[in-house]
């Protein structure tokens, strides 16, 4: 096996590749990617014809053994792809990559977009120090935001549309009304937005607009609780 590379691809608007990823991906003998149907839309935009093997959550685990026996039995070079953003990054990849150092396959990682950096830049909260969380836990809430209670770092969740109010519920409760917060939606899409205000303001705002599309949430520190300028 020649080798893997991780090769981040756009998160909503095509037009966000960089050259050397589309080189990448012209190069690659295989590219692994998280569902073939979605990236065969980025690939056809880009006229790039290369066979595609599925490597997924529900499916990592028992396959990617497999896809390395594969691409070392032709010594073939991968490309390692998700639906959007950069592998590994709230999606998979991390196997992939424990694989290939396990196999000294060598590694090459492109630098490429990220929705939560996109997000916290457009926020409007502290950048100096922040913490990416993924996505916003299902169990155990009560205790995970007690231990928030006292982080002053800008706090980033992914959160699906039909769980947002009630993920803004719970941290209004939590960390207290009047946190400056942001929720940004459709990045880099054609309905892209941002909503920023307190945790209040915005779960008052979307009770009342139940929110569509992807959306990332943030929250400043407990020093930041002004309303921020409109």
């Amino acid at each position: 096996m020649r080798g893997l590379w991780v090769v981040p691809t756009p998160i909503g608007n095509l037009e966000d590749i960089t050259l050397r990823a589309l080189a990448r991906l012209r190069e690659a003998d295989v590219i692994w990617c998280e569902d073939t149907r979605q990236s065969q839309k980025l690939l056809q935009h880009y006229e790039i014809r290369k066979p595609l093997r599925s490597l997924h959550a529900f499916n990592e685990h028992e396959r990617v053994g497999r896809l390395f026996d594969e691409a070392a039995a032709h010594h073939w070079a991968v490309a390692l792809i998700t639906d959007s953003g950069t592998p590994g990054i709230s999606d998979p990849g991390y196997l992939a990559i424990q694989e290939a150092l396990r196999r000294q396959v060598p590694i090459e990682v492109l630098p490429g977009p990220a929705a939560f950096v996109v997000a916290l830049v457009g926020s409007g909260l502290p950048l100096h120090k922040f913490a990416f969380e993924g996505f916003f836990p299902r169990k155990g809430q009560q205790k995970y935001l007690q231990k928030l209670q006292t982080e002053e770092r800008t706090l980033i969740w992914y959160e699906s549309p039909h769980r947002l109010v009630k993920t803004l519920g719970l941290l209004k409760e939590s960390l207290g009304p009047n946190r400056l917060s942001c929720i940004a939606r459709e990045l880099t899409k054609q309905h892209e937005s941002y909503h920023r205000g307190t945790l209040e303001t915005l779960h008052a705002y979307f009770l009342a607009n139940p929110p569509r599309g992807e959306c990332v949430l943030l929250v400043a520190g407990p020093q930041y609780t002004l309303s921020p300028p409109q």
